[in-house]
């Protein structure tokens, strides 16, 4: 066997520390889902009048600010962490994000009035968003092209479990001794991840070619045993280096580059837009969020109230949490064997499903329907919703975007996707009420519905299926295709 044949046939298996490094800089995210989750249980003891605040219980008014405020916070956290993380690296900005999520719990504990909450919800926004830059880069840098879905689908997960986490503490701690539990987790997060080198791509950006040899051999699981593994290594190596090397000769960002990006790879259009018009009604629907709609999780009891079932809304919330997590878990284990186009065309079709099910029961009873026999139906319904979007298009539209955008530009690329997400989410958030009041809650979740078929045929027709493929390729295809546009 040549040495050519020999690198093509070598498949880097010993993947633990890839999995152990996404584990632990989805610590910081964990902790995350803990200060997103903090707000449902919080919220009626807030509101109450033995609230803890000195400035009174809240007011409907300043309830919907402190559950949107966070996304004005994700606006800015995408876009300096943007910056940050093309400086820094991925790394270090990940670390970086322990000192806002820390603040929040500080906040918490020590904040007596309405501001303090609405400033903690900012600051906690900022973390948000700043995580759904750095955390898929890093990721996308360190993993193998194979396993690259399930690991960014771990994102998600250990959010979710955060969210978890927050729910059963808001049941049985007192809402004093909740941060001191909380502010745990991005202690612990630094403690572990500090040990762990950057990515090679950053080293080599830095020219650092000896921590760059370290950080390849790390992530790849190098044992030495054998010739076919040293010229894997080599190889690897040698194509970072060319990477970086490419990257020096190239002009610098221009705002040519996304529009070239966006005219020539259409997917990126469909899945931004969809995903909008989907975080548009899954904010009211079933409460989940992908890091910009943050707080709408508290929306859930109001959902299941408005619904009619008569299963207590309390533990329909914490059933939804539970189908959060089921569902992220699923997309560890069929991102990468479904393909991202498949999954993400079940995901919204299923979530379609749902919502128009659950519209329909809303409908019959609000028009005096008797359906006591069907009162579990809105729970099974909403739970799929969640179920089926957070194993499918919620966690894969970060992960569809960074393996679709060119090197160039998929730091900012990602930053700018975030961002308008952001905006997208804020608006649902704060105009929830009013929305729900207009068409009420069978014709929000209608055309929520009909956005999900929306979704679905851009996917269909626009996305193309990046499972397996090198982040390297989508470079080279940029490339190509802006050469034939002017031949």
């Amino acid at each position: 066997m040549t040495t050519k044949e020999t690198q093509e046939a070598f498949q880097w298996t010993n993947v633990w520390n890839q999995w152990f490094a996404t584990i632990a800089a989805n610590l910081v995210m964990l902790g995350h889902g803990c200060i997103m989750g903090w707000v449902s249980p919080a919220i009626p003891r807030l509101t109450s009048d033995h609230t803890p605040l000195s400035s009174g219980p809240l007011s409907n008014e300043q309830v919907s600010w402190i559950g949107s405020i966070n996304c004005i916070g994700a606006l800015i956290g995408a876009l300096s962490f943007g910056y940050i993380t093309n400086l820094m690296g991925s790394k270090r900005s990940i670390l970086f994000l322990t000192l806002p999520s820390i603040v929040f719990w500080l906040l918490i504990e020590f904040g007596n009035t309405y501001y303090h909450i609405l400033i903690a919800r900012f600051v906690g926004g900022w973390a948000g968003g700043g995580m759904q830059t750095s955390l898929i880069l890093y990721v996308s840098e360190i993993a193998n092209d194979n396993i690259r879905g399930r690991l960014g689908g771990l994102l998600l997960f250990l959010r979710n479990i955060g969210v978890l986490i927050a729910y059963i503490l808001g049941a049985v701690v007192d809402y004093e001794y909740i941060p001191y539990v909380c502010v745990v987790i991005p202690f612990g997060f630094v403690i572990i991840f500090a040990t762990l080198p950057n990515t090679p791509q950053f080293y080599i950006a830095k020219g650092d070619m000896n921590k760059a040899e370290y950080s390849v051999k790390c992530y790849k699981g190098y044992q030495g045993e054998s010739r076919a593994e040293d010229d894997a290594l080599y190889k690897e190596y040698e194509k970072l280096k060319t990477m970086a090397n490419e990257s020096k000769t190239e002009e610098k960002l221009q705002l040519s580059d996304f529009c070239n990006c966006l005219n020539l790879k259409l997917q990126i259009l469909s899945i931004y837009p969809l995903y909008q018009v989907f975080q548009w009604y899954r904010n009211r629907a079933d409460n989940s969020q992908i890091t910009a709609a943050f707080t709408i999780i508290s929306y859930a009891v109001t959902v299941f109230e408005k619904a009619g079932t008569s299963i207590n809304p309390y533990a329909s919330s914490i059933v939804l949490a539970v189908a959060l997590i089921l569902g992220s878990l699923a997309t560890t284990y069929l991102a990468d064997r479904l393909g991202r186009k498949l999954l993400n065309l079940i995901s919204l079709m299923g979530s379609a499903i749902g919502l128009f099910a659950t519209s329909l029961y809303h409908y019959l009873y609000m028009n005096g329907i008797d359906l006591s026999a069907l009162a579990w139906m809105p729970v099974i319904n909403i739970s799929l919703v969640i179920f089926i979007s957070s194993a499918g298009i919620m966690p894969l539209t970060f992960i569809c975007s960074v393996e679709n955008l060119p090197k160039k530009i998929r730091t900012f690329g990602m930053a700018i996707i975030s961002f308008s997400i952001s905006v997208v989410a804020f608006a649902s958030v704060k105009f929830f009420p009013i929305l729900v009041e207009e068409l009420n809650l069978y014709g929000c979740l209608m055309i929520y519905g009909i956005g999900s078929l929306v979704g679905f045929v851009f996917i269909l027709l626009f996305l193309d299926d990046t499972s397996g493929k090198s982040l390297d390729n989508v470079g080279a295809k940029e490339k190509t295709d802006i050469a034939c546009n002017y031949v």
